[in-house]
């Protein structure tokens, strides 16, 4: 047949899949439907560009960062919680205060919570259940413990107490000496009314309680106030 221009071709139209594409492969002349051609086609390495529509149901190896978008649900295997606060108060179905980590059931540490009034509840403390504190020579009495049960090994051990929590208590008690004579000065960081408090025989004992203004004396045995 004669040579055409491209502009004295007919007008294109779609093809359909019954429709025979011509293949020219050398002096042979081939023919192919579009069906074939486009059916169940493996392709090798293609570049695809950016598809308008598909379903990828029977891919594999997609990128689990790069391939997804949106939040997964917690029925496909995700959290549905899409940030900190307003996302974790969805994924529990409750109302979410506060800032930092979710705390879990065990042991987990608060920092200065808001508890409320607690109902059905034990608490227990160190100073509740009177464990005691023993120092032996001069050293820091603690604001851990109610009660420090102190030995003096010289003339003078020095103790000290740092500020405690307005209304707390704190009771120190001579109770034993490594030789006759023995004694222990306590000197708190901030003290109401005095400046030091003298333990000089075994049975010595002071309780204080924590003010604003320091630690006072409520009560005392056989100690030096001065």
């Amino acid at each position: 047949m004669a040579n055409v221009t491209i502009n004295q071709l007919p007008a294109a139209t779609s093809a359909t899949s019954g429709n025979q594409i011509p293949l020219q492969q050398g002096s042979t002349t081939r023919s192919i439907t579009v069906a074939t051609l486009f059916t169940n086609a493996t392709l090798v390495t293609p570049i695809l560009g950016t598809p308008q529509s598909g379903t990828l149901t029977n891919c594999t190896g997609l990128p689990i960062v790069a391939g997804t978008t949106g939040t997964l649900s917690v029925a496909r295997g995700g959290t549905g919680i899409t940030s900190f606060g307003t996302g974790v108060a969805t994924a529990l179905g409750q109302n979410v205060t506060g800032s930092g980590g979710i705390a879990l059931a065990t042991s987990p540490t608060f920092v200065t919570p808001t508890l409320g009034v607690a109902t059905a509840t034990t608490v227990i403390t160190d100073e509740l259940r009177g464990t005691i504190q023993a120092l032996s020579g001069a050293g820091a009495v603690n604001i851990t413990n109610l009660t420090t049960a102190f030995t003096s090994t010289a003339t003078g051990n020095a103790l000290t107490l740092a500020n405690g929590n307005v209304g707390e208590f704190k009771t120190i008690v001579y109770v034993a000496e490594a030789a006759g004579g023995d004694t222990g000065v306590l000197t708190p960081t901030t003290r109401v009314g005095y400046s030091t408090i003298t333990f000089t025989n075994v049975g010595d004992s002071v309780t204080l309680q924590y003010f604003t203004q320091g630690w006072a004396v409520i009560g005392s045995r056989g100690v030096t106030i001065a």
